[in-house]
């Protein structure tokens, strides 16, 4: 190989030295080159080229899939600074080769953008997943959940609260309070549902949390109670299983942090490199504020991977308490909710705002409760006065509003809201979010598209839920079902994200294989109507969760210039059979150029 050292042209106060323009102080620098090229001649490889900058790290001799507009193939990608220096071919990307840059031989192996999950709850994830709560998500039946907790049971001293969490079964009367009374009467116990949208409490919880026949609905939720009107120990929605939760032990600081690193270490060793936290508590299960560890943890990147919150944000009151602390710029409250999250925005609102993604409010519940047109049950959350009060006050602040909308009429109640606001206070690329919207009407999707709202969906539910679902299998029939195809015809951005712990299935190569499958859990083949190819997944789950949370500039791509967010994976996603992209393995997973999982 040839080292051919780039000269700049002779210039003032340089003297031509053997034919070769060379400032007068510069033979140090030339003769340090010059051994670099040497050294190059010898071993084959070029390692320096004057003149050029040089990388931390080249990745080279591989299948470099960089989701760019024009979806170009490369093979090499040079890292510098945590950033991408260049991509492209492996001979142009030779040039950032220097003494100390770390260059690994990818063998043909596939690189892709680090993935982006647009919706997750990371605390409560991690909490699910490292063994502080009792996981249900491997229990069918009742007596397999029963047997689950009554394991903890044994283990606890008696009056320690249990806590599980992952009933997959989707009907309201699947379990009631003596039925947890026959695991224990002497531990308080509440069983959630895995979508986090219900639960059961047993008698001794509905007991401590004040909840008898004289405790009213709260509003936006539902106490089961039974013809006698004494509690059955059903909790229906947020509000109502707050009652209960309020009463939990704190976590620790500590534990907190604990769970936040381990849910996102979880991801990371699926090539996750960044989650939008799309429902962050800022009061989370009981009387803590847990804002400070959450933020704390981010800050001293104690979190392997990017993070963005929406914290929830439960009624118009905390609305407008929220907007008033976080974007009226007055003093922070000092026995406010929000006072971590304000003082942060005050005292250090560059941080405050590479993780705020913005506000997160929901319209339905899941399941049973979800508010569609043809489901008698459905349970809005709020008054639809209330709703489109909440979408006004976030507007005006000039933020984000994401919100929860499964059914079709909740979809329907957010686009008017949505469109209200707009109405009143016009605002280009708002890019407010849908969050689920598993089946608008053909009406709301072409709104979608007219007004700029972003949808975030999970295509993985097709697999794990179509199944249970009657109401969705019809409604699939008449106009489908998690309709990707009929988004992104529409040009509407969709973004995905696999909403841990309420999803079972936290994995992004199970959304990415279901985009294009569409098969259920026991097998059946939905029609390929909605079906959208596996690039096309693959940009929803980079570049459209990035353009869902404002970050399309930095991350979602492999092109120069952004974040070095970069997962290696040990199959070609484009080459394998569909059914097979489930299966996928990271071998790595790089953010900022470092690697947090595997290794090259």
């Amino acid at each position: 190989m040839i080292f051919i050292a780039k000269i700049p042209a002779l210039k003032e106060n340089e003297e031509d030295r053997g034919g070769y323009a060379m400032p007068l102080t510069s033979r140090r620098k030339f003769l340090k080159i010059s051994g670099l090229a040497f050294a190059s001649i010898i071993t084959g490889e070029t390692r320096i080229e004057a003149a050029t900058e040089t990388a931390d790290l080249v990745l080279t001799k591989g299948k470099l899939i960089t989701v760019d507009m024009k979806d170009s193939i490369a093979q090499a990608v040079a890292v510098r600074n945590g950033r991408i220096l260049d991509v492209g071919s492996n001979e142009a990307i030779r040039q950032y080769i220097g003494h100390e840059t770390n260059v690994v031989d990818l063998h043909g192996r596939t690189v892709t953008p680090g993935l982006i999950d647009s919706h997750a709850h990371l605390p409560v994830f991690g909490l699910r997943e490292n063994g502080a709560w009792v996981n249900l998500q491997s229990s069918e039946s009742k007596e397999e959940i029963l047997d689950a907790i009554a394991a903890r049971a044994k283990r606890l001293p008696s009056g320690e609260w249990i806590y599980a969490w992952g009933i997959q079964d989707i009907t309201f009367s699947f379990m009631d309070r003596h039925d947890l009374d026959r695991v224990s009467r002497d531990h308080p116990i509440l069983a959630v549902h895995t979508s986090g949208q219900w639960g059961f409490a047993n008698t001794l919880a509905l007991q401590l949390s004040g909840i008898d026949r004289n405790t009213p609905d709260p509003a936006g939720a539902k106490i089961g109670k039974d013809s006698g009107g004494s509690p059955t120990g059903l909790l229906i929605h947020y509000p109502a299983l707050y009652l209960v939760r309020r009463k939990l032990p704190v976590p620790s600081y500590e534990r907190y942090a604990e769970a936040l690193s381990f849910a996102a270490n979880l991801y990371a060793a699926e090539g996750v490199t960044t989650v939008h936290d799309n429902f962050f508590f800022v009061t989370e299960i009981s009387s803590t504020n847990p804002a400070e560890a959450y933020l704390n943890s981010l800050e001293s990147n104690k979190i392997s991977i990017r993070v963005k919150l929406w914290p929830y944000i439960p009624n118009v009151r905390e609305a407008r308490l929220a907007a008033k602390e976080l974007f009226s710029n007055r003093d922070p409250d000092p026995n406010s909710d929000y006072r971590a999250l304000s003082l942060c925005k005050k005292e250090k609102a560059s941080f405050f705002f590479n993780v705020w993604g913005g506000w997160k409010m929901a319209a339905d519940g899941g399941g049973p409760s979800a508010l569609y047109y043809r489901n008698p049950f459905g349970l809005p959350m709020h008054r639809e006065d209330e709703f489109q009060e909440m979408v006004r006050i976030f507007h005006k602040t000039g933020q984000q509003i994401s919100v929860h909308a499964v059914g079709d009429k909740a979809v329907d109640l957010t686009l008017s809201a949505f469109l209200q606001a707009l109405k009143e206070e016009p605002r280009k690329d708002h890019r407010h979010r849908i969050e689920h919207a598993l089946s608008p009407t053909i009406k709301a999707r072409d709104l979608i598209a007219k007004s700029g709202v972003v949808v975030s969906t999970h295509p993985q539910w097709i697999y794990k839920w179509f199944d249970r679902a009657r109401l969705l299998q019809y409604l699939d029939r008449e106009r489908g079902a998690v309709p990707l195809k009929s988004y992104l015809d529409r040009t509407i951005p969709v973004a995905f994200g696999a909403d841990p712990p309420a999803f079972p299935l936290y994995k992004p190569q199970v959304a990415l294989w279901q985009a294009t499958a569409r098969v259920t859990e026991k097998g059946h083949r939905l029609s390929s109507s909605e079906s959208i190819s596996t690039q096309k997944a693959l940009r929803c789950q980079t570049m459209g969760s990035a353009y869902a949370g404002f970050q399309e500039r930095e991350i979602g791509s492999i092109e120069k210039g952004k974040l070095a967010d970069l997962v290696v994976w040990n199959k070609d996603i484009y080459a394998v059979q569909v059914d097979e992209i489930r299966d996928l393995k990271t071998e790595a997973t790089i953010v900022g150029g470092k690697v947090i999982y595997g290794k090259l």
